[in-house]
């Protein structure tokens, strides 16, 4: 014969854990979530080896870097398991983070960090669903440091003269020479 009560009160204990854990899991995945946001406020020395690379042609070195970060020219250095535990997975050395937007303005000033349009090139724009040609007027380095548009640009509309501020490198291409070609695209 079944203990009807036994089997009621062990499946509510079930429950009960079932949902203790279920709510600690709610928890560490906001908290993870609030890591991951943060975390893109810095980058590691292999990200900004990489940001070199890919933006200069430039190929750095991690003595390089280390040397900038004990004079202090990288801000407030922090280690990346201390502050984000959730979401260090990485084995081995110590992993060192660095202020992204400190790392980006000193890499800047310090020429290193090249934009990828320079003022009076030629590119291209969509404005209102169709393709303009514009000319670049003045940069700068963006001061929201989303991951691809590190700068934003000013640019004049070729066609009516029109100044736009606060164009981002996303939204712009290079333009081809003749204007031929462009209407066709």
């Amino acid at each position: 014969m079944k203990d009807y009560d036994q089997l009621i009160a062990r499946l509510k204990q079930q429950i009960a854990e079932a949902m203790d854990r279920l709510e600690r899991l709610e928890a560490e995945r906001i908290a993870f979530e609030a890591q991951r946001s943060e975390r893109k406020n810095y980058v590691s020395s292999r990200e900004i080896l990489d940001l070199l690379a890919s933006r200069s042609g430039r190929t750095g070195s991690m003595a390089s870097i280390k040397r900038w970060a004990d004079d202090g020219l990288l801000g407030t250095v922090i280690d990346e398991r201390e502050v984000f535990p959730l979401l260090a997975g990485k084995q081995g050395n110590k992993r060192f983070l660095y202020p992204r937007k400190e790392v980006l303005r000193f890499l800047h000033e310090k020429g290193l960090l090249v934009p990828k349009f320079d003022v009076l090139d030629r590119v291209r724009l969509e404005r209102n669903g169709k393709w303009v040609c514009a000319v670049i007027t003045a940069v700068a380095l963006s001061k929201a440091d989303p991951a691809d548009d590190l700068f934003v640009y000013q640019v004049q509309i070729e066609e009516n003269g029109e100044v736009i501020d606060g164009v981002t490198e996303g939204a712009l291409q290079k333009a081809n020479q003749t204007s031929t070609s462009l209407a066709r695209s």
